[in-house]
């Protein structure tokens, strides 16, 4: 195999046109280089009644860039059940091999993210076998010892195990096949959007970022400090931590971007707290440079325990100063991250962040850190990665590197 990115046929649980996650990021990078074939999660045909923008993903096979296609699968419903999502993915695995095929791709690498695609192992005539584990698959699962039995069978199937967090990555460290892949920031979309230009330095990307042009709607009108939550704001959204530290100061801004889920019930929300729900990814770096600090603020839990929050990544890339609670990804990057765990020990770390704000060498700090941490750099380290494992399987067939 050469240094060149080799063709990726990528199983994926987010759809291509959703907000951008681990998949969509390392897929997009790829795609620069190499031919993509994204195959959605399957689309469930009554969930589009009445949602024209859903339409699209029936026509079959679709091309959303010079070298990235995306194929949405149907499905009658949407099983939430372990087998019946293995199920599904044997029966879909011809017709993606079919698209696969369609496209040239002779012998691609094949990179799955959930313990249910073990259905494609040995299907799609695949250089290479990836189970990237970005989160931990049972912990949102209904029966979680039937998933954790179907990922141990995809590991196993599987030439590399690639994970998010250091706690992922010690679960599954036995296969002896599993290396850290941290998430990143998308240094060159923000540059794009806040600098006009996707290769800004760092330091042009610090100016942008603390002088932004563009007010975003829900921060237009605000005085005071704006407090920035971005995210899904679901079952590991510490809700009532948000909401306390919001009654604590009515002079601060408290603002969430993103789902709100069931977390956010707008009618009982404090006069200082705004919900701007889900924003197109074009708009999203103007509210992180609009904010003045970042708050995470996650429950324990296995959520928390295993994630790495890409927000993260993106608040440091802007320079912008994080207050978290204290999960593991944020107590890795050191002094980088504030973290505390109460209300008092939450607006105390606020507080003094926001009085950094204009502390210009901590800002170019933190920038410094995201340019340092790109999903260019996690790239270049994934196919390193499958290099390695490539070797490893030939020494182990007693045949010559590849």
């Amino acid at each position: 195999m050469s240094r060149e990115w080799p063709e990726i046929l990528c199983i994926s649980v987010n759809h291509w046109t959703g907000l951008p996650s681990t998949m969509q990021h390392l897929m997009q990078v790829f795609g620069r280089s190499s031919r993509v074939l994204y195959v959605d999660p399957p689309i469930d045909v009554f969930s589009a009644i009445g949602r024209p923008r859903r339409w699209a993903k029936f026509r079959g096979l679709r091309r959303v860039d010079e070298r990235i296609w995306v194929l949405s699968p149907v499905a009658l419903g949407n099983p939430s059940d372990p087998d019946a999502r293995l199920a599904f993915h044997r029966r879909s695995a011809s017709r993606v091999r079919r698209a696969a095929g369609s496209l040239g791709m002779r012998e691609p690498l094949v990179w799955t993210f959930a313990p249910e695609h073990l259905g494609y192992a040995g299907a799609l005539g695949e250089l290479a076998l990836v189970y990237h584990a970005a989160d931990e698959p049972t912990a949102t699962s209904r029966r979680p010892e039937r998933t954790a039995a179907i990922e141990r069978d995809l590991m196993d199937a599987a030439d590399l195990v690639l994970t998010a967090s250091q706690a992922l990555l010690d679960a599954r460290a036995h296969t002896g096949k599993a290396r850290r892949l941290p998430n990143a920031a998308d240094r060159r979309h923000f540059g794009r959007v806040l600098a006009d230009d996707p290769d800004a330095t760092p330091e042009t990307l610090a100016e942008a970022a603390a002088r932004p042009r563009i007010v975003p709607r829900a921060l237009e009108g605000l005085t005071g400090p704006v407090v920035l939550f971005a995210g899904a704001a679901y079952a590991w959204f510490d809700s009532e931590l948000f909401l306390s530290v919001a009654r604590a100061r009515p002079d601060w801004n408290l603002v969430a971007v993103g789902p709100p889920g069931r977390a956010l019930p707008a009618a009982r929300l404090p006069a200082n707290v705004t919900l701007a729900g889900r924003r197109p990814y074009g708009e999203f770096p103007w509210h992180v440079a609009g904010c003045d600090v970042g708050f995470i603020p996650l429950r324990e839990g296995e959520t928390a325990t295993n994630c790495d929050p890409i927000i993260l990544h993106e608040l440091l890339l802007c320079g912008k100063p994080v207050v978290t609670t204290p999960f593991p990804a944020a107590l890795e990057r050191g002094a980088l991250v504030r973290t505390a765990s109460t209300v008092e020990e939450c607006v105390g770390a606020i507080e003094e962040a926001a009085g950094e704000r204009t502390d210009g060498d901590a800002r170019m700090e933190r920038v410094r850190y995201g340019f340092a941490n790109t999903w260019e750099d996690r790239a270049r380290t994934a196919l390193g990665y499958v290099e390695e494992a490539l070797v490893a399987r030939r020494a182990r067939e007693g045949g010559a590197p590849p």
